[in-house]
């Protein structure tokens, strides 16, 4: 009988194989060597553990590439197929191992949950900590969940103003002073600078945000590094584990990654270094961020640098904000480009609250206070409407780690290890099991569908899943929508916007943000 190791022993084995590498080629022979091993150990997994409770499955006819590429050639075709045929739970070989897809009213049984994690699911595919060499156990997804609890969502409304300034430095970096129409090739490159700006004015303070090489960093970080994960050799698509490997030896050995990581540090270093002289200084003016909230309350590891420290976290918050953030509100522009009768209401409910709080509609970053964005209701609404139709498939991994079988109300067993699949397009687009009427048609893009429905687009429910749902729903999607109702309230006020040509909303799991020219004209301000 063949004994195939388990998890542990392969993480020992890769490791002793990681600590003899030197050369690039010896980097192949190392990647080659653990992905034969774990292989090995998954088609094991997969034809001899299997499920005895029933589930039905989607039927498949090649072990290693199971339903990945029907799933990867059309997700929307494949994910409606498969529910009608076979109901709200149900089994599929996907990504190279047999995991469960739950939708409808059992995601709840997933999402609140303390026997199903989604970090340690996303980990599978994305080590951050691996990717950028970040020690995991320092900053771990409790640890980032307690400093935007914590520290961010508390206070922003005292972050508010300077947000909105920087979102406006962000936009006059790439437009200028705009004395003509511009042409961009897509919205998501400017919206990706006013993101960088903002975030950094709050993640690292008002003088750091001055330093345009820093914001090139926040802007430019996650794209740059997430590109180097593309796959190369065409089996890491059915095998994203595989990934894993991958990321542990790019931190450790990409020069992109380090470059980025050295350019932070230098970038950084006299300001934390400045903060460390005067923190015993009587007369030291605290710095309000949340740089200064890590190197009080985060102290550095023995053997690492305050600025490495500092770095990490930056790193951390970085990839898990300024690319969503930036994306999501991709979205919503398209869609109002897409619409583009709704601008002038939308500017008109704009006018009508400044108007209420006795502020002038041309007036600079005041206008958009913390305050004054929130009644922004029929934009709130357009932004959850937008946000609901993303494409979105099986999306929110989440991996059963009570070390034993859970049994899920219809008698699912969803065996420890494996990983559920929530239905996200299904959950955003049928209305069979919320009972809702049959006029409601929930494939349309109905921008006014949630106004005045106790629903804004920070609340999250099983039918809007785009921040997840329980315990790790997402702690910072209030600053985010902050900054994409302010970015959006910008454009309004100040631009003209119209589309160049046809736009494109992505309809693969590739990418979920849409495209197209996108041309940008100032208009004049009424004296």
């Amino acid at each position: 009988m063949v004994t195939l190791p388990n998890s542990a022993q392969l993480i020992d084995l890769f490791n002793e194989v990681q600590n003899k590498l030197s050369s690039r080629q010896e980097v192949r022979t190392g990647v080659i060597s653990a992905a034969a091993i774990i292989t090995s150990y998954v088609l094991y997994k997969q034809f001899f553990a299997k499920s005895k409770d029933n589930c039905p499955s989607v039927p498949y006819s090649v072990p290693v590439l199971g339903s990945t590429k029907e799933y990867i050639d059309n997700p929307q075709a494949f994910v409606e197929k498969w529910t009608a045929e076979l109901g709200e739970i149900y089994r599929i070989h996907l990504f190279g191992e047999m995991s469960t897809v739950v939708s409808g009213r059992y995601v709840r049984e997933i999402l609140l949950s303390s026997s199903f994690d989604f970090i340690t699911s996303v980990t599978k595919r994305f080590d951050m900590n691996a990717l950028a060499r970040i020690p995991a156990h320092v900053i771990t997804g409790d640890a980032s969940r307690k400093v935007v609890v914590n520290k961010l969502t508390p206070n922003l409304k005292r972050y508010t103003k300077r947000a909105v300034e920087n979102l406006i430095v962000g936009l006059e970096d790439i437009v200028g002073d705009l004395k003509e129409p511009m042409e961009l090739p897509d919205i998501y490159m400017l919206v990706q600078r006013m993101v960088a700006r903002a975030s950094a004015s709050v993640f690292v303070g008002e003088e750091l945000c001055k330093d345009s090489d820093l914001i090139d960093i926040f802007q430019n970080l996650t794209t740059d590094i997430g590109s180097l994960l593309r796959p190369k050799i065409p089996i890491m698509m059915f095998f994203p584990r595989l990934m894993g490997l991958q990321m542990r030896i790019l931190g450790k050995f990409s020069p992109a990654v380090q470059k980025y990581r050295q350019n932070m540090i230098k970038g950084m270093s006299p300001e934390i270094q400045r903060r460390l002289d005067g923190a015993n200084d009587p007369n030291f003016e605290r710095p309000d961020d949340i740089l200064q909230d890590i190197l009080e309350d985060n102290p550095a590891e023995p053997g690492t640098s305050v600025a490495e420290h500092c770095v990490n976290w930056m790193f951390s918050l970085i990839f898990a904000s300024v690319h969503t953030t930036s994306e999501n509100a991709t979205v919503v522009i398209y869609r109002l480009l897409e619409h583009p009768e709704l601008m002038d209401d939308l500017l008109e409910e704009q006018n009508e609250v400044l108007r209420r709080h006795g502020v002038e509609a041309g007036k600079g970053s005041e206008a958009f206070s913390f305050n004054i964005i929130k009644e922004f209701v029929k934009l709130d609404s357009v932004c959850r409407e937008a946000l609901r139709l993303k494409n979105q498939y099986l999306e929110l991994p989440h991996t059963n780690i009570s070390g034993k079988n859970v049994v899920l109300s219809n008698g699912v067993v969803i065996p420890p290890g494996q990983d559920v699949y929530i239905n996200y397009w299904y959950n955003h687009r049928d209305s069979s099991y919320k009972g809702a009427t049959a006029d409601v048609e929930l494939t349309e893009f109905k921008p006014y569908r949630f106004v005045d429905t106790g629903r804004p687009s920070t609340k999250v429910s099983d039918d809007f899943l785009l921040f997840g749902e329980g315990k790790h729903a997402c702690p910072g999607r209030w600053f985010a929508i902050q900054e994409i109702k302010t970015i959006i309230s910008l454009f309004l006020r100040d631009y003209s916007l119209r589309p160049a040509e046809k736009i494109k909303f992505p309809d693969s799991i590739m990418t979920g943000t849409p495209s197209g020219k996108v041309t940008i004209e100032k208009k004049e301000r009424k004296m």
